[in-house]
């Protein structure tokens, strides 16, 4: 099994390429289990996948530091693959409650993780930006020392729907990068000329978030603009707990069960997991 840091130094090379490379979000060890079983470089959690296994709400603060490392060493431990950690705004508002954060994802074996400028109470409930590059430098100067090939990840949470706001993004996105980020992340970003924008001001690995309804740019597409890295968010998630309402509202509303006409065999997946040998049937 690939160490820790054979890991890391595989992730941080994966961002060196500028090669589009795809890092799909479990939610659990089995999902994790099937991602690494087809074949993926590299694999991220995701903080609403996890909320919804435990029948929470995403982003309001009912998932707390040890409850998401406790999830990401799962995933960890399920996989050979370098694992990236979405740790939301870090759990806390401080310079010093990133970097807390930052050593929990050290010590798991993670690879990465993301950091937010999304600071829930704050006006426009986005952190000021002397204080969301606070945030940064305080987790890059605490994984440098501790995790040199960790990949600390800044994320840019505000909506791009005016060319200004564009602007505000890649300003922000350039003081991240100068504060240390080794990778600069804006979920809004959708719009090719936006992502030549951003890749042309800064010189930084960008991720894309794909997993998101009527997003039609290609791999190809995105790696010939330059980015490093796709990510899907809680996309899988969704489409998987989306499948088991409809499925569930066909048996309430018809009485009937066609719906599993639709479903995967055990032979799909099955290799991917882990158990003794035996026989597969319906349970």
């Amino acid at each position: 099994m690939a160490t820790i840091e054979a890991r890391r130094e595989r992730f941080r090379e994966l961002h060196g390429k500028r090669d589009a490379f795809v890092m799909p979000n479990p939610y659990d060890r089995g999902t994790t289990r099937i991602l690494e079983g087809l074949r993926f470089e590299a694999l991220a959690t995701t903080s609403a996948g996890h909320a919804f296994t435990l029948g929470l709400k995403d982003a309001e603060g009912l998932i707390d530091r040890n409850m998401a490392l406790a999830h990401a060493q799962g995933i960890v431990e399920a996989t050979t693959l370098p694992v990236n950690g979405d740790f939301e705004n870090g759990y806390g508002d401080t310079p010093e409650d990133v970097a807390e954060t930052i050593k929990g994802a050290i010590e798991i074996g993670l690879a990465g993780c993301s950091i937010e400028d999304f600071g829930p109470g704050y006006p426009g409930s986005y952190y000021p930006l002397d204080l969301a590059v606070d945030r940064i430098k305080s987790a890059a100067s605490l994984k440098n020392r501790l995790a040199p090939n960790f990949v600390l990840t800044a994320r840019s949470e505000a909506p791009i729907d005016s060319e200004p706001a564009l602007t505000a993004t890649i300003d922000r996105l350039k003081a991240f990068a100068n504060a240390g980020a080794d990778c600069v992340y804006a979920p809004d970003l959708t719009r090719p000329e936006h992502i030549t924008a951003v890749l042309s001001a800064v010189d930084k690995p960008l991720n894309i978030l794909a997993g998101r309804k009527s997003f039609h740019l290609t791999r190809k597409e995105l790696r010939e603009l330059g980015v490093s890295r796709i990510s899907i968010g809680s996309g899988l998630a969704r489409v998987a707990y989306g499948a088991f309402v409809d499925a569930a509202e066909d048996i309430l509303d018809s009485g009937t069960f066609g719906c599993f006409d639709r479903s995967k065999g055990f032979l799909e997946f099955d290799p991917f997991l882990e158990g003794r040998k035996r026989s597969h049937g319906d349970g």
